[in-house]
């Protein structure tokens, strides 16, 4: 008798099942156990939700070769969450998350396929947006959007849910899944290593979380994304560098 082939999960139910999976958790937060108000709820539901985020905006990575699918989905995934944020849908709040991530995912893709040259912009663009997100945080628009409120954080941000609560356990700018992709997008591009790339810029989402947490302060992700995407491949950098020159 033959042993039935198994078949893995091909690009097309990657990308529908995992933003699917992601709304249902979101959906359901509010009815998951309720953990200590706190640091806990922070820590556990905060670190799930960026990981749920994570997965749904990496979702996309296997249509970083195509132009159609990623404009599509910018147009699809902003007139939703255009909707979903106007004045008539308030409350939604984490429903939104998925197509946010979505959109965000799609415009990393496409700045991917714009920003390929010269090789040495793979490393300034890390850099450079670390380095304004520090600043952002510390001084600047993040900085007074953070002290002013959720809502002035929501409309540009994902809600992390906190569990069984209808509150929440954290932010995470929009602008932070879209570097998540582009660089994503870049690492196959360019001959990065790729599964610890992903999991440094993920891990280092997490970590952000954590030590703004242990700081009693607003941290910036950026850095710690950049960092994720650099140091696991140091060596192909310098070898990026000086193939450039």
């Amino acid at each position: 008798m033959s042993t039935p082939i198994r078949r893995r999960p091909g690009a097309p139910a990657i990308v529908f099942a995992i933003p699917l999976a992601a709304l249902a958790y979101f959906l359901a937060a509010p009815a998951l156990p309720a953990l200590p108000a706190g640091d806990a709820t922070i820590l556990v539901a905060g670190s799930v939700g960026l990981l749920v985020v994570a997965a749904s905006t990496l979702a996309l990575l296997p249509a970083r070769e195509t132009l159609i699918g990623p404009l599509l989905i910018v147009l699809g995934a902003g007139l939703l969450v255009a909707a979903l944020n106007a004045d008539g849908a308030r409350g939604v709040g984490a429903g939104a998350n998925v197509a946010e991530a979505l959109l965000a995912s799609a415009v990393g893709l496409l700045l991917a396929r714009w920003l390929a040259a010269p090789p040495a912009i793979f490393v300034a663009v890390p850099l450079f947006v670390a380095a304004i997100d520090i600043w952002s945080v510390a001084a600047g628009p993040t900085s007074r959007m953070v002290s002013g409120g959720t809502e002035r954080v929501d409309p540009l941000s994902f809600d992390l849910p906190a569990w069984g609560t209808g509150g929440g356990a954290g932010h995470l700018g929009l602008s932070d899944a879209v570097f998540l992709s582009l660089f994503a997008a870049w690492a196959w591009r360019i001959g990065f290593r790729r599964a610890p790339t992903l999991v440094g810029m993920v891990l280092g989402l997490v970590g952000a979380l954590m030590l703004s947490v242990a700081l009693d302060e607003a941290v910036p992700a950026l850095p710690f994304i950049a960092a994720g995407f650099l140091l696991p491949n140091l060596d192909r950098v310098g070898a990026l560098l000086a193939g450039s020159r």
